[in-house]
Parts: structure tokens; sequence; C-alpha cells
């Protein structure tokens, strides 16, 4: 029995406290400012014409707030080539570690423009589908 406690501890933890940053985060591109933008493919899902995804910024220079980088999830329109920003979350270290802040996103739909990091990974996106 005393064998059996760590083992449930470890495989109960898994499930009930899982972790976005166990996604596999896939490299897309470097902006201007030389921040690194990643997309979790396996978390793409199709609903009613529309996508949602996960990205992941990693920030150059810290956010206000110190944030050093966050977890985007993103409902996008491959027809139409818009997005709607569900719900962010931030946090103090790189790469999704560190103590985190979530903020729901606003009902509002953007146009990316010609070559900006959002157009990158909307296409990026809507090609895997």
């Amino acid at each position: 029995m005393k064998k059996l406690i760590p083992i449930l501890t470890v495989f109960l933890s898994f499930f009930l406290f899982p972790s976005t940053s166990l996604g596999e985060w896939k490299y897309v591109l470097n902006n201007k400012k030389d921040d690194q933008f990643f997309i979790d493919y396996d978390r793409i899902r199709e609903n009613n014409g529309y996508v949602y995804y996960w990205t992941q910024s990693d920030y150059k220079k810290p956010l206000p707030g110190n944030y050093r980088s966050s977890h985007i999830y993103t409902m996008g329109d491959c027809e139409v080539f818009r997005v709607k920003f569900l719900s962010y979350t931030f946090f103090e270290g790189n790469m999704g570690k560190g103590d985190s802040e979530t903020m729901e996103g606003e009902d509002k739909w953007y146009y990316p423009t010609p070559n900006s990091s959002i157009e990158i990974i909307l296409k990026s996106v809507c090609e895997k589908i």
C-alpha cells in the first residue's frame, strides 16, 4: 500500500493539474522586436467554420507588469481572414513559466495587416486544417 500512494499521487496530479506548458510548441517566427512566436499545432480545433488555437509568445523585453511570455487562445476565420483573441495568460518567466495572470479577450474581430506576426500565424494555422 505504501508503494501505491506515490504512484497515485503522481497519476492524479497529472490529470488534476494539467499545464498548457505540456503542449508541443513549434517555433513560427521572430518579429522586428525579436520576440518569438510558437503554435501548438496538436491543439488546433475546428468548429462551425472557425479554427481555435493556442500561441505562445516569448518577449525579448518584458511587457508592462514584468511579463516575459504569454499564451493566447485565439479564434480564427480562415475564409474572411480575421481573428478574435479569446483569452490571454501572461507569465513572469520565459516560455510560459512562473507566476501568471489570465485575462479574458474582447468580443472583437481583428484583421491582420500584411506580413504581421498575426497574419503569419493565422496562415500557418489555416494551412494545417
